[in-house]
């Protein structure tokens, strides 16, 4: 199968399964609405997995360096601090509305965040479609990266807006460039680095 037809395939499921996404609160039932979630995002991540054998692609499951899990705890706090915290605590949030803590709910958020959001999103992001956007523009492949972001941004307006899109974008820009160009980092430590992400800024929505 041609990659041009894989890439299209692959964002025609991206995007159906994340629309997919807009039934989930039509479940009653707390639970199964949580394992309904979980499940279509692995199913997210699975279709990204197709997708990379089709094309000849590979993951760069590299657990033993642990320079790159320094360096993506790095880049999250740096990013948090300025997106999170620093606007939170000047009191204008730009990661959501106060929540009420639940003990229960920032252990699954932790779970949810480290071991699904970051590694699923990631692999559809950072590993397929920038690698194969980066392999497409040769020795230019900041522009893979920048696309790559750019489709990053713009799958979070399915269930977002334009302002999450643009945020997101930056995000992502700095997860591309990270992966990118910077020797030590690998899929894991960039997975680390988004997932941790995604959990401080819940711990800012319960504490500031």
């Amino acid at each position: 199968m041609k990659k041009p037809l894989i890439f299209a395939i692959e964002t025609l499921v991206v995007v159906g399964l994340t629309f997919l996404g807009w039934l989930l609160p039509l479940i009653s039932l707390p639970i199964l609405r949580i394992f309904a979630n979980i499940g279509t995002n692995l199913l997210l991540g699975a279709s990204a997995w197709v997708a990379i054998k089709l094309s000849g692609l590979s993951v760069d499951f590299e657990w033993k360096n642990y320079k790159q899990f320094l360096i993506g705890a790095g880049v999250c706090l740096v990013l948090s601090l300025c997106i999170a915290w620093i606007p939170a605590l000047c009191g204008c949030s730009l990661v959501g509305a106060h929540q009420t803590f639940v003990l229960w709910k920032l252990f699954f958020n932790l779970f949810y965040f480290l071991l699904i959001i970051g590694p699923v999103e990631e692999l559809i992001f950072r590993v397929y479609y920038q690698k194969t956007l980066v392999a497409f523009f040769g020795a230019r492949k900041w522009i893979g990266v920048i696309l790559a972001s750019a489709l990053f941004g713009l799958w979070h307006l399915i269930n977002g807006s334009w302002i999450q899109v643009a945020f997101t974008f930056g995000i992502g820009l700095a997860f591309g460039f990270t992966k990118e160009y910077v020797k030590d980092m690998h899929y894991p430590g960039i997975s680390l680095c988004h997932g941790l992400y995604d959990f401080l800024n819940y711990v800012v929505t319960i504490t500031i």
